[in-house]
């Protein structure tokens, strides 16, 4: 049995955590999973109810790079004695890593976004290169865009695998289910229901939906469920401007009752978007989705298979692009079949599991699945 350590720094549950607790969910048993994370996090009391054996490490979180970090970590390899480090974010974990010597490293890409035109540019593009290929024996892009911003940043093109972002299956809510819901989180029943479940970052856009919100008709609520930085900010607005049909939920750990209650979904990412698997939840549920036609969002969202795509930085295009759906009942129904569909073709945990099991197969010898 192979033992696979996984190493994150986020101390809340983001893309990168699902992305993890999906794998760690869905491993096969030829592999034995552990994970390093940050002291306090949010994932600990979850690895703790399933049963998967975890490390609360100093010094490294919301940190890629300490050498207080790296020292810690490497400290705990010498105990855990891994044969595949898989590191979320993590530089710390991939040089305490390649300092250990007796594992091998895959790093996961998780976000995507444009790359500045110095960091292409000789010399900075060759050390940014050197590091990423001396700490990583794979990298794991979750998009197309990710393995574009690896490249842009002078990683090696052999050692990248695009491997897609994938969810667990769920099950579906009964009608009456998902009126107890509406009820919980004070929506309306015959309320039409916009959800933007991510982390409250200003680059994730939550600006331009407030600003659709003032012209949508009074029947269609926006939630924003996710807490972060920009939370003050964000409820200094609604409140100064007296936006009603807005509410901030905070952190939801349920994100199936959201997805349950919702109609559409929104992204109005303009910085950094890979894969969102907040999108991949509302497909699976065949939740049409909104997004903008940036990074990683076009190859998640197909305009008029599965969702639309609109302009970045444009609240006009999210109000008609929300209304549209609202008032076409036969476009919004179409969306909705594409987006099951898509998900069971793409995006499903199996397939992503199988895919990184194979590489972590293929660095330790073993034959694939």
């Amino acid at each position: 049995m192979a033992k696979v350590l996984h190493i994150i720094t986020d101390s809340n549950i983001g893309g990168a955590g699902h992305h993890m607790l999906t794998l760690l969910d869905t491993l096969d048993k030829s592999f034995k999973a552990e994970v390093i994370l940050p002291e306090n996090s949010r994932l600990a009391p979850i690895l703790k109810s399933k049963h998967i054996p975890y490390h609360e490490v100093p010094h490294i979180d919301a940190r890629s790079f300490s050498w207080a970090g790296v020292r810690a970590i490497r400290r705990k390899l010498k105990v855990i004695k891994p044969d595949i480090v898989h590191t979320h974010a993590s530089l710390s974990g991939r040089i305490a890593a390649r300092r250990y010597g007796r594992c091998k490293i895959v790093h996961t890409m998780h976000s995507a976004y444009p790359v500045p035109k110095w960091r292409k540019k000789f010399p900075v593009k060759l050390l940014s290169g050197m590091i990423s290929n001396t700490y990583s024996d794979r990298m794991i892009a979750v998009s197309s865009a990710a393995k574009d911003v690896l490249l842009d940043m002078g990683a090696s093109e052999k050692k990248i695998r695009v491997i897609l972002n994938g969810v667990p299956r769920t099950r579906e809510f009964l009608p009456e289910e998902i009126a107890t819901l509406r009820d919980k989180y004070d929506i309306p029943q015959n309320a039409f229901v916009v959800a933007y479940i991510a982390r409250l970052s200003k680059i994730k856009g939550h600006d331009y939906i407030l600003d659709a919100a003032r012209e949508l008709p009074f029947n269609v609520i926006i939630l924003f469920a996710g807490d972060g930085e920009y939370e003050n900010e964000l409820k200094s607005r609604i409140e100064k401007e007296q936006l009603t049909n807005v509410r901030m939920l905070g952190f939801i750990e349920e994100v199936d009752e959201i997805v349950a209650i919702m109609d559409v979904q929104v992204n109005a990412s303009y910085v950094s978007e890979a894969t969102s698997l907040s999108l991949l939840f509302g497909m699976r549920a065949g939740k049409p989705a909104i997004v903008t036609d940036f990074s990683g969002n076009p190859y998640v969202i197909e305009d008029g298979l599965n969702g639309l795509l609109v302009p970045t930085c444009s609240p006009e295009a999210f109000d008609d692009a929300i209304t549209r759906l609202k008032d076409d009942k036969g476009l919004y129904n179409k969306l909705s079949e594409g987006a099951k569909l898509r998900y069971a073709e793409q995006f499903t945990a199996e397939c992503m599991t199988v895919a990184t099991e194979n590489v972590y197969r293929e660095l330790l010898g073993m034959s694939h699945l």
